[in-house]
């Protein structure tokens, strides 16, 4: 079983079960950053703790312009070697691109990894790995991972070798299922992410970053950090991260306006994916005072609305 055999018979799948699930995640990449002084590198340009980062373990973490505003989101992982970041394929060479920017006489190398992969396991009736959220684990088939949320699932890292491991699985009570599912935990997990098309539109508080554990506010600089940390200490944000609900059958665009009856815009869609046909679950970064209004993606009203943070958690 090779990975292009495992993303040829994805395509085959319509599979939505509630049983055992191996997802590839084509549409994610791998950054690697090695190196002495690899570290102290990442200390000093992430919005969470990397120090604080165990063996085989991985964080939520952002990376922000000079405006406090997020480049990216992604998992931050920690190998005996190297560190890996866990994101989206679309900005990965930017990402990668820009950690360069500010390697200078550092003793880093960074570079995207092409024969490495990332895979969802959707896990209900197992536990492959650990059963401690971010704590990861070796097992045959590469580094586990296990992830937030109520469904038992976990992050896989392996490389092509790795691969072909999976097939005892498949050949059990494993099926392969769509990456869309995957998406579709991480919004119900309250796991904001960010796309080309919402790069630099946010800050990490308008996102929940800090309420998910992606932002450390006891550690030293980075970029954007004394923007993220006055917000926090003096004053809290007008924007947190909302769970909605439409009927539509188009999923909303990244960075698409979440407005009122009127045209007012009340926020922004963070991601959204189908959790039936007609049915789609939505990330919206919204201002708390939408709380009780009607609000509207394009000529769709948003059936549901839901703070995933409350009022002390804002303050």
């Amino acid at each position: 079983m090779s990975w292009q055999k495992l993303i040829e018979q994805q395509s085959q799948s319509t599979s939505m079960t509630d049983g055992n699930s191996i997802i590839p995640l084509s549409g994610w990449r791998l950054i690697q950053v090695a190196g002495e002084e690899a570290k102290s590198f990442l200390q000093n340009l992430l919005t969470n703790d990397v120090n604080a980062l165990q063996l085989n373990q991985s964080q939520l973490s952002g990376f922000c312009n000079p405006k406090g505003r997020l480049l990216a989101i992604f998992q931050l992982v920690r190998r005996q070697d190297d560190y890996l970041i866990v994101l989206p394929a679309e900005l990965a060479e930017t990402i990668s691109q820009r950690l360069t920017m500010f390697k200078l006489r550092s003793k880093v190398e960074i570079s995207l990894l092409e024969n490495s992969h990332v895979l969802g396991l959707v896990h209900p009736g197992s536990e492959p790995g650990s059963t401690e959220v971010w704590q990861g684990q070796r097992i045959e088939e590469g580094l586990i991972i296990r992830q937030p949320g109520e469904t038992s699932r976990s992050l896989l890292i392996a490389d092509d070798k790795n691969i072909e491991a999976l097939t005892h699985w498949l050949q059990q009570d494993w099926q392969i299922a769509p990456a869309s599912l995957w998406q579709r935990l991480d919004i119900e997990a309250g796991l904001p992410m960010v796309f080309a098309e919402s790069k630099e539109a946010f800050t990490p508080q308008q996102i929940n970053l800090d309420l998910a554990g992606g932002v450390s506010f006891k550690k030293g600089c980075y970029p954007g950090q004394e923007v993220v940390a006055r917000l926090h200490y003096l004053g809290s944000p007008s924007r947190r991260l909302f769970l909605g609900q439409l009927h539509a059958n188009t999923l909303p665009g990244i960075n698409s306006a979440v407005t009122d009856a009127g045209g007012e815009t009340l926020g922004h869609v963070v991601q959204s994916q189908f959790s039936d046909e007609e049915t789609i679950v939505c990330q919206l970064s919204m201002k708390l005072s939408a709380v009780g209004k009607t609000a509207m993606i394009g000529d769709q009203q948003i059936e549901s609305l839901t703070p995933l943070a409350t009022a002390s958690d804002s303050a």
